[in-house]
C-alpha cells in the first residue's frame, strides 16, 4: 500500500508540473535531480571515491538554471539559448571540478577518481535530465510561445518523451515477467530479460505513434507540434527506447559496482530518485536532439 501511495504521489506531482510548465517544472526537476545528485555521491562513496558533493550539486542546479531562463518573465530569451551556453556552463564545471579538488585540504590529496566523479555526477544527473525541461520549453524558431501551457508545443514533445519511457518500463517488466526466458545483461541486471526489452520496443513504437498522431490531429489542431510527420514516430520510439533502456542498466551498473540494492530509499517502496529517472536520463536528450533535428530540421 505504502509503495502504491508513493507512486501516485509521485505520478501526480510530475504530471501536474509537466502541465503547469513555466517555472514550476524546472523547479520540481531541479529538486528531484538534486536529490539525486545525492545519491550519486553517496554511491561514489561507498566505492571509496571522494567527489566534491558542492561541485556536484551546485552544477545541478546551474544547468536548471540556466534551462529555465526563457520562461522567466520579461528576460524574452529564446528556447535556444541555454543549450548554446550549456558548453560554456560544462566548461566551467570541468575546470571547478579540478581547481577546488587540487585545493582541498585533505591528505591524500584528491585523486584522478575524484576528479571523474566529480565531473560524472553533475553531466550525468544534471546536463542529460536537464534535457527535459529544455524539451518542455521547445517551439520551433521564429514562432511564439503560447500563453496557455496546455497548447504549448513542448508539452507534445515531453508527452511523447514520457509515454514512450513508461511504456518501454511498464510492457518491459510484465512481458519479461511472464513470457521472459532469456536473460539480457545477468551480470549487470539478473532479471531483465530479451523478451521483456522486444516487448518494451514494441510497445514504445505503438505508443510514440498513438501520441504523435493525437497531438497534430486532436489535442495540438493550431500548432501541430510534430508537423504531420507522422513517419518519424516509429523511429523516435525505438530510439528513445533504446536509449531509456541503456539508461536503466547503466544505473544498474553504477549500484552493482558500489555494492548497492537502490540509489537510497527516499520514496519507501521504490528506492531513490535515480531508480524511478534512470530511464529518463538518457531519453531526455535523445527526444530534444530527435525533435530538433529530425521534426524541426534543424542540425
Amino acid at each position: 500500500m505504502k509503495r502504491i501511495l508513493y507512486g501516485f504521489g509521485l505520478f501526480f506531482v510530475a504530471v501536474a508540473s509537466i502541465l503547469w510548465g513555466g517555472l514550476v517544472f524546472p523547479l520540481v526537476m531541479a529538486f528531484a535531480c538534486y536529490w539525486g545528485g545525492n545519491e550519486f555521491v553517496n554511491m561514489s562513496r561507498a566505492k571509496g571515491f571522494k567527489p566534491s558533493p558542492r561541485i556536484v550539486k551546485g552544477m545541478i542546479l546551474a544547468f536548471f538554471a540556466v534551462a529555465a531562463l526563457p520562461v522567466i518573465p520579461g528576460l524574452n530569451i529564446p528556447c535556444t539559448y541555454p543549450l548554446e551556453h550549456y558548453p560554456l556552463l560544462l566548461t566551467v564545471g570541468i575546470c571547478l571540478s579540478f581547481f577546488r579538488l587540487l585545493f582541498r585540504h585533505e591528505t591524500p590529496p584528491a585523486t584522478i577518481a575524484d576528479i571523474a566523479t566529480t565531473i560524472l555526477g553533475f553531466i550525468y544527473v544534471g546536463f542529460l535530465p536537464s534535457h527535459l525541461v529544455l524539451l518542455r520549453n521547445l517551439t520551433a524558431p521564429g514562432v511564439p510561445q503560447a500563453e496557455n501551457p496546455l497548447q504549448q508545443p513542448g508539452l507534445a514533445y515531453v508527452w511523447v518523451c514520457l509515454f514512450i519511457v513508461w511504456a518501454t518500463d511498464v510492457f518491459a517488466y510484465y512481458a519479461g515477467k511472464k513470457f521472459g526466458k532469456h536473460l539480457l545483461y545477468p551480470q549487470i541486471s539478473p532479471k531483465k530479460t530479451i523478451e521483456g526489452a522486444v516487448a518494451g520496443l514494441l510497445a514504445s513504437i505503438f505508443w510514440a505513434c498513438v501520441v504523435v498522431y493525437a497531438a497534430d490531429n486532436f489535442l495540438f489542431v493550431n500548432t501541430h507540434p510534430f508537423r504531420d510527420k507522422i513517419w518519424h514516430a516509429p523511429l523516435m520510439g525505438l530510439f528513445v527506447s533504446i536509449g531509456a533502456q541503456l539508461g536503466d542498466l547503466c544505473e544498474s551498473l553504477l549500484k552493482r559496482d558500489a555494492g548497492m540494492k537502490d540509489s537510497s530509499d527516499a520514496i519507501p517502496g521504490h528506492g531513490g530518485l535515480l531508480d524511478r529517472g534512470d530511464s529518463l536520463i538518457f531519453g531526455s536528450p535523445i527526444s530534444y536532439y530527435w525533435i530538433w533535428i529530425v521534426v524541426l530540421g534543424h542540425f
